[in-house]
């Protein structure tokens, strides 16, 4: 039973360092990685305002903006940390955009609803990494926690194989002594 329990740790422990590894390479630099998330409606003339913090100088950023439906109008703007606005478009159709950052630093993306009356939109904002060519979030990100989840389940098998092997030398030790 012990040696199950062992063994089951040993392998959760490989397997989960060998999928945040592999995964890791592939999603380059995970921990500063971002993204913001806007599902709402937006009122008559007013804006909804998307951050993306700390994003490096060459590494790509995207949006995706998704109405409601195909009548609803919006302005689209992103602005660099300087204040000089790289993107404008005005679009009623679902809109996908990657830029490459000239300047690290904070990023601004202003939704701005055209229309005369509110509407809803599902919009994301974040490292063009997260993205893949459905503009859906890529698979990477998730396969991470996967890993770090098997690994935390190796990790407690281990603890409680410890507290076993532990209890096994305690109850052996104390029927040594009783026999002597």
């Amino acid at each position: 039973m012990r040696r199950i329990i062992l063994s089951i740790a040993l392998i959760s422990i490989l397997i989960g360092v060998t999928i945040i590894s592999i995964s890791s390479i592939r999603v380059p630099d995970p921990l500063h990685t971002t993204s913001t998330v806007f599902k709402g409606k937006i009122a008559k003339e007013d804006n909804s305002i998307l951050f993306l913090k700390d994003v490096q100088k060459g590494k790509n950023i995207s949006i995706s903006v998704t109405p409601q439906n195909s009548s609803d109008l919006a302005n689209l703007r992103i602005i660099n940390p300087k204040g000089t606005l790289l993107f404008d478009v005005n679009s009623s159709q679902p809109l996908f955009a990657t830029i490459n950052p000239t300047i690290s630093g904070n990023y601004t993306a202003v939704l701005t609803n055209l229309k005369g009356s509110e509407i809803y939109t599902e919009s994301m904002f974040g490292s063009a990494i997260l993205f893949d060519s459905n503009k859906n979030p890529k698979v990477e990100i998730k396969v991470i926690f996967i890993g770090v989840i098997v690994l935390l389940i190796g990790i407690g098998a281990l603890i409680l194989w410890i507290i076993l092997e532990f209890f096994e030398r305690l109850r052996l030790r104390t029927r040594y002594k009783q026999a002597t």
